[in-house]
C-alpha cells in the first residue's frame, strides 16, 4: 500500500497528540511564556513591513485560504484519480475535511480572539489558524502520495524543500498581515500533524475493504 502500516505511527500519534493538548492548554489558560513568545516572533516579523514584503504575504495567505485548500484538494484528487489513486484521491479529500471540522472545533473550544489590529474580513475566533492547518494538510498529501512517485531525486528533493517552505511562509504571513498569533500557526502545524497520523491508521485499516467491496475503486492502486 502508498500508506502502508508503520509501527512508529502509533508514536508519532502520542508525541502529536500531547503537543497539541500541551499548546490548546496553554493558549486557554493565556499562558505568560506563551505570549511573551508571541510578542518575540511577532516584534521580528513585523519589524519591516511594505513593498514587496507586503505583496508576498498577501500572495502566500491567498494561495493558502480555506477556499483555496479546497480547490487545491480537488485538483489533486481529479489527477490522482486519473492516474488510478482512486483511494488516495478519497483519503485525501477525507483528511483535509477532517481538519477542517476539528479546526472548527479547537476554535470554539478554545475562542481565542485575534491580535488586536487584524483585518475585518479576518473573522471568527484566533486559534489555530485555519490557513496553516488546511496548507498542512493539503502539503501532507502531496508529500505523501504524489512526491514519492517522482522518479529523479533532485526534483523530488527540491519539491520537499520548496512545499515545506510554503508552509512556513503562510504561516509567516498570518502573525505578519496580524491574522494570528504565532502559537495559533505553531498549533495548527501540530494539530494537522496529528490528525493526519490518525488518517493514515484509518486508511491502513478501511482502504482494503473499500477497494474490495466498492466498485468504483476496484481498479485502485492500493
Amino acid at each position: 500500500m502508498i500508506i502502508d502500516k508503520d509501527y512508529t505511527r502509533g508514536i508519532r500519534l502520542f508525541v502529536g497528540l500531547v503537543l497539541s493538548l500541551f499548546i490548546t492548554a496553554s493558549v486557554m489558560i493565556d499562558s505568560g511564556y506563551l505570549r511573551f513568545l508571541d510578542s518575540i516572533f511577532i516584534g521580528q516579523i513585523q519589524k519591516t513591513t511594505g513593498g514587496f514584503k507586503d505583496t508576498i504575504m498577501h500572495m502566500a495567505t491567498t494561495l493558502a485560504s480555506p477556499k483555496m485548500d479546497i480547490i487545491w484538494i480537488f485538483v489533486l484528487a481529479f489527477f490522482m484519480w486519473g492516474f488510478k489513486f482512486k483511494l488516495q484521491a478519497l483519503w485525501g479529500i477525507f483528511t483535509l475535511a477532517g481538519a477542517d471540522v476539528i479546526g472548527f472545533i479547537v476554535k470554539n473550544i478554545v475562542r481565542r480572539d485575534r491580535p488586536v489590529f487584524h483585518s475585518a474580513s479576518d473573522t471568527g475566533f484566533s486559534f489555530p489558524s485555519g490557513h496553516v492547518l488546511g496548507i498542512f494538510i493539503v502539503i501532507a498529501v502531496v508529500w505523501i502520495v504524489i512526491l514519492p512517485h517522482i522518479q529523479s531525486n533532485l526534483i523530488r528533493r527540491l519539491l520537499y524543500v520548496l512545499t515545506f517552505l510554503f508552509v512556513l511562509l503562510v504561516m509567516v504571513s498570518r502573525i505578519y498581515l496580524n491574522a494570528h498569533f504565532p502559537t495559533d500557526t505553531v498549533g495548527a502545524v501540530v494539530i494537522g500533524y496529528t490528525w493526519v497520523q490518525v488518517s493514515e491508521m484509518l486508511y491502513v485499516r478501511y482502504a482494503p475493504r473499500l477497494k474490495q467491496h466498492w466498485r468504483p475503486v476496484l481498479h485502485s492502486y492500493l
